[in-house]
């Protein structure tokens, strides 16, 4: 799967919507950017490299990393070789690597109840701080956003 991420208002976001698209809001915010997922046949800004995108679910954490070249290849024998070290639950995060910069992933994943969201961000937080960051000299770049499903 392939997608792409616009960052905006709701009512600018909702103009963009097609039917295969998903629109978040900020779940902690109410003031933030609303994120519009579109799931794309072509080409898109993030190309799925592990797992599936639940978009059934309510809640939705999405984790921005940035890694150097010592850090991705820590962080590729995670995702292909210890995957379940990144799955709380049931909860399998879905995995994208930027198209044009390789150093760059997205890992979205969805939850039905909201803290089972803060369990997963407490665990990828250990996994990158402790498993990923310590092994390097360089500092981590990655955050976090969490996202509710927007009624339409």
């Amino acid at each position: 799967m392939n997608i792409s991420l616009k960052l905006g208002t709701d009512n600018f976001l909702k103009n963009q919507l097609t039917s295969a698209d998903t629109l978040l809001k900020p779940l902690f915010d109410s003031n933030g950017d609303h994120l519009l997922i579109k799931e794309l046949t072509s080409t898109g800004d993030y190309k799925g490299i592990k797992g599936e995108l639940d978009l059934s679910k309510e809640f939705y954490l999405l984790v921005y990393i940035k890694l150097n070249n010592e850090q991705m290849s820590l962080f590729e024998d995670k995702v292909y070789n210890k995957y379940p070290e990144l799955v709380e639950k049931d909860n399998d995060p879905a995995i994208f690597r930027n198209h044009e910069d390789f150093h760059e992933f997205l890992l979205i994943n969805s939850f039905k109840r909201e803290d089972d969201l803060d369990r997963w961000k407490k665990l990828i937080y250990r996994v990158l701080k402790d498993g990923i960051q310590k092994s390097s000299a360089e500092p981590l770049g990655f955050f976090t956003k969490s996202y509710q499903l927007e009624e339409l």
